[in-house]
């Protein structure tokens, strides 16, 4: 255990040492705040400007109509686009729109009063004058308050089913989420490859061979970069939940909100962790074997395209769950080099709970069984070079 801590501690200082590091460690939330600011500054030049103040004259010598005509008008101001203010006695203008009921006038000034405006003044008083002509033909107090309290209530139904491209929106935020993993373990695989690359060539495996298991160099190097690149992912991750939970995440509306939505679920973030740690294990454990067998750097990149390929596909897949085509890739939760990936980009309750412990059981299944692979490729790759060196052909 001693020895698997002094490898990790081996990789950490030597890639922490690289500015790279630090650039692509304050990358993500460098972009993070500026996606934000300038999502910001776009919503805010395209609010579109206070309505201009329309004037409005009301005449009407009845009191009660006068009052009608007051709350209607503040009614009309509730709809919307309105800024109507009552002004003090005038002379009307060929400019201006009068509304005239049985005995009360609205003049309003300047621009046209919007219909649905118009609709509700006109309502308002119309009521009003035909309540005024009921109690004069004898109609009870009573009976106009029954009247008065029948509505008329407008129910929405929602849709049965949903056509597969009205799930693109909640989509956005989890594939954001599923990119930001997809990138980061990316560079991590570069690094692991790099470390038993340099390592392979320079003779420095030999000698770590020679002092350590070849379990304890594997766990080591995936301990060491993978502390290194949790850190950057928590950065990145930490980065979008600060500024979704900040004033600025509410700022931008539209593409932006939708790219937030997921960073505001704490659950979601930590299941997101916990599947990257797997992940980095699984293929990191191959980028390792494959590092080991190769002669050099050229060699280790021809061998290791491959496993890019796949993370090329993972991210084909992680497109078409985007599109809201969900039923047609859930089974691909049982394959592990996609598991992550497709568990992450289905929405809460979508896969069934034993589908995504299986998933996770086979994942982690096949980790260890790359790891063992990957253990003795390191152990084979030494043993080959010293027969050749001594003269022996392989058998």
């Amino acid at each position: 255990m001693r020895r698997l801590w002094l490898i990790a501690q081996r990789e950490i200082a030597a890639y922490a040492s690289v500015p790279s590091f630090w650039v692509a460690l304050l990358l993500g939330p460098a972009l993070m705040l500026a996606t934000s600011l300038v999502g910001a500054a776009m919503s805010g030049q395209s609010r579109s400007p206070a309505p201009p103040a329309q004037s409005v004259l009301l005449r009407a010598n009845d009191p009660a109509l006068r009052a009608t005509a007051l709350a209607a008008i503040e009614d009309a101001n509730g709809l919307g686009g309105l800024r109507l203010a009552v002004q003090a006695e005038r002379a009307a203008t060929p400019a201006d729109t009068i509304i005239d009921i049985s005995g009360a006038q609205v003049v309003v000034r300047g621009q046209a009063l919007p219909a649905v405006a118009a609709d509700v003044l006109r309502r308002d008083l119309t009521a009003t004058l035909q309540q005024r002509a009921l109690r004069e033909a004898g109609v009870s107090d009573a009976a106009l308050d029954a009247a008065g309290t029948v509505r008329v209530d407008v129910a929405w139904i929602k849709p049965a089913a949903t056509a597969p491209g009205s799930r693109v929106g909640p989509q956005v935020g989890r594939f954001a989420i599923v990119m930001l993993l997809w990138m980061n373990l990316i560079g991590a695989l570069g690094m692991l490859l790099q470390a038993i690359v340099r390592e392979r060539s320079n003779r420095a495996l030999d000698s770590l061979l020679a002092s350590a298991r070849s379990s304890e160099i594997i766990f080591g190097k995936l301990l060491g970069v993978g502390v290194l690149s949790l850190f950057v992912l928590a950065a990145w991750l930490g980065a979008g939940a600060a500024v979704a939970a900040s004033p600025l995440g509410g700022l931008g509306g539209g593409l932006q909100t939708l790219l937030l939505a997921a960073f505001r679920s704490p659950a979601t973030l930590v299941q997101a962790g916990a599947f990257y740690l797997l992940a980095f294990a699984m293929y990191g454990s191959a980028m390792i074997g494959v590092g080991a067998v190769a002669k050099d750097l050229p060699a280790a990149q021809n061998l290791s395209r491959p496993i890019f390929g796949l993370l090329l596909l993972v991210f084909f897949v992680a497109l078409t769950q985007l599109s809201g085509d969900l039923a047609q890739t859930a089974w691909l939760a049982w394959v592990p080099p996609f598991t992550p990936f497709v568990i992450l980009m289905a929405p809460p309750g979508t896969l069934p709970l034993a589908q995504i412990l299986g998933g996770f059981v086979l994942m982690l299944l096949t980790t260890l069984a790359v790891g063992a692979a990957a253990a003795m490729a390191l152990t084979e790759a030494p043993l080959e070079r010293a027969r050749k060196a001594l003269g022996f052909r392989s058998a």
